[in-house]
């Protein structure tokens, strides 16, 4: 994604801001303190600005100094500027594998009932605020928070058991799944009688695993079952608050990522092969 031109405001001190969020990239329409001088009222703005005369025929075209205008401009007001840039970036993974093996030569019919459930939500929320006047200097106060979340639950049921000299497996296998990011950022730029820069990007993450596998064998079958679950549970998270100056301006970037994460491998194998024919 590329994140929006941040546009100069006069009206505030020349703070301009952009931020971009998820898919989604804020542009004027979002900041309602910026203003965009449109084509015809440009047009009109510079032909005010011309002085035509005509002599012998030849037009000559002369205009102000616009170098000169705009810094008796930014001087009446106030020369610095100040950029905002936010990058939020969230990310969720979930991914089930099963599989189920029947080892032996016994006529055997295989009773299977599995069940995947996979929820994930992704909860992104940022807000820029600006509140100036006359302003000597500028408080900037910057409060993130960023948690990730998962939770899984793997439940496996199996029973062996023998009818009329037929081998029943029957398998029970459940697994749930629960991913979510929430990631909400603040920024407020306010007057002040000096320049100071307030950051707090708190984080936090939750994790919780439930296995369960319950197997049993019935009528004396010399039966052996393996149960192999493999759960990965992975969170991470990063937040920075960047500022740099260059002449008079500041530029202060934002960047938050976070990512959610949960694999689940289940293996079932059923092992008749010693069991008397």
């Amino acid at each position: 994604m590329v994140p929006s031109a941040a546009r100069a405001s006069p009206d505030l001190a020349s703070i301009t801001a952009f931020w971009k969020v998820g898919c989604w990239v804020a542009d004027a329409d979002y900041a309602p303190w910026r203003r965009t001088m449109e084509p015809d009222e440009k047009a009109k703005d510079d032909a005010t600005l011309r002085d035509h005369s005509q002599e012998d025929g030849a037009a000559e075209v002369t205009e102000p100094d616009h170098e000169e205008r705009d810094i008796s401009e930014r001087d009446a007001a106030d020369p610095r500027h100040v950029d905002i840039g936010v990058n939020q970036a969230s990310e969720t993974s979930d991914d089930v594998d099963m599989e189920v093996s029947i080892i032996g030569s016994r006529p055997a019919i295989v009773k299977l009932d599995a069940e995947v459930d996979q929820s994930g939500e992704i909860d992104q929320d940022a807000e820029i605020a600006s509140e100036t006047g006359e302003p000597s200097g500028r408080d900037i106060d910057v409060a993130a928070d960023q948690r990730p979340e998962v939770d899984q639950r793997i439940e496996v049921d199996v029973e062996v058991s023998e009818d009329d000299g037929i081998i029943i497996v029957e398998i029970d296998a459940e697994v749930e799944d629960d991913v979510e990011v929430e990631s909400d950022l603040d920024v407020d730029v306010d007057d002040d009688d000096e320049d100071s820069l307030d950051a707090e990007i708190n984080q936090e993450t939750e994790t919780d695993g439930n296995v369960d596998v319950d197997v049993e064998v019935r009528d004396d079958l010399d039966a052996e079952v393996d149960v192999d679950i493999a759960a990965l549970i992975k969170t991470a998270l990063l937040g920075a608050v960047d500022v740099a100056e260059n002449d008079g301006a500041a530029d202060i970037d934002v960047d938050l990522y976070e990512k959610a994460a949960v694999d689940g491998d289940v293996g079932i194998i059923v092992d008749l092969s010693d069991i008397d024919a």
